[in-house]
């Protein structure tokens, strides 16, 4: 997957943390912005704690509580997340020296959405 094509996983996943609440959707926008002026700090950003770690990542958006919009749309919604965050882990894993966590996170995503939780 190239580079362009992360780009509108990464506004896809925006878009999704725009409805969350928090600064989860701020701090990815400013990682979007950095490409391609400082792509090293892009994806320095991209396979950091803040995107991949624990509690207040990205990554854990998916456990988010839902902010009160329709159930189904809600579920659909995190599925969707999921999906895209799959798709950006297997792009950093290809690319080498991914975060630790990753592979964690997309077994669960990949667990969580076969599920249908």
């Amino acid at each position: 997957m190239s580079t362009p094509d992360i780009q509108t996983v990464l506004k896809r996943i925006h878009e999704i943390l725009r409805r969350h609440p928090g600064d989860s959707a701020d701090w990815l926008d400013s990682v979007i912005e950095r490409y391609p002026e400082d792509e090293p700090g892009f994806y320095q950003a991209l396979n950091s704690k803040r995107m991949w770690g624990g509690a207040g990542s990205i990554a854990n958006q998916a456990l988010a509580d839902n902010p009160g919009m329709d159930k189904t749309v809600w579920h659909e919604e995190i599925r969707q997340f999921r999906e895209l965050m799959i798709e950006l882990g297997n792009h950093l894993r290809e690319r080498g020296n991914a975060y630790p966590d990753i592979s964690s996170w997309l077994l669960a995503f990949s667990n969580w959405n076969q599920s249908g939780v």
